[in-house]
């Protein structure tokens, strides 16, 4: 009887070790996983930008524009949406920088159809930076 509880015991204790190591790859692998997607963005911004180049060499101008455009709104959208978790120091230099982009950015066509699209979206946070009160930030 006594060699039968040393046996459960050590079953415990190898039980115990092939779920560690099985937690540990499984971190491993969502670790690796979760580091990739940025890479996977940036791609996917790049094929974006190769389009645009593409249309531009072609003669496209509009259509270049409004995929420029599209990749604008939606590294707009994304930054707003990461703002949530940041700090006041780095919201009022972001809204800082969407001030300016608002200035500068070409307005869409009223009747453009945007259908679910980010343009609509992005440009409400445009105008918010435009029409909140910065009187306290410094520059």
């Amino acid at each position: 009887m006594d060699w039968l509880i040393s046996v459960l015991g050590m079953a415990v204790v190898a039980g115990c070790l092939v779920a560690a190591i099985n937690y540990r790859d499984l971190e491993r692998q969502a670790q690796a996983e979760a580091a990739f997607i940025p890479a996977l963005e940036r791609l996917s911004c790049d094929h974006t930008l190769s389009l645009a180049l593409k249309a531009l060499h072609d003669g496209e101008v509009d259509r270049a524009a409004r995929r420029l455009d599209l990749l604008v709104c939606w590294d707009i959208l994304r930054t707003d949406a990461e703002l949530a978790s940041a700090d006041p120091e780095t919201r009022a230099w972001a809204e800082d920088i969407f001030r300016k982009i608002a200035q500068v950015r070409p307005k869409t066509a009223e009747g453009a159809a945007d259908s679910g699209g980010p343009r609509a979206p992005a440009q409400q946070v445009l105008e918010r930076a435009l029409t909140a009160d910065h009187s306290g930030q410094t520059r």
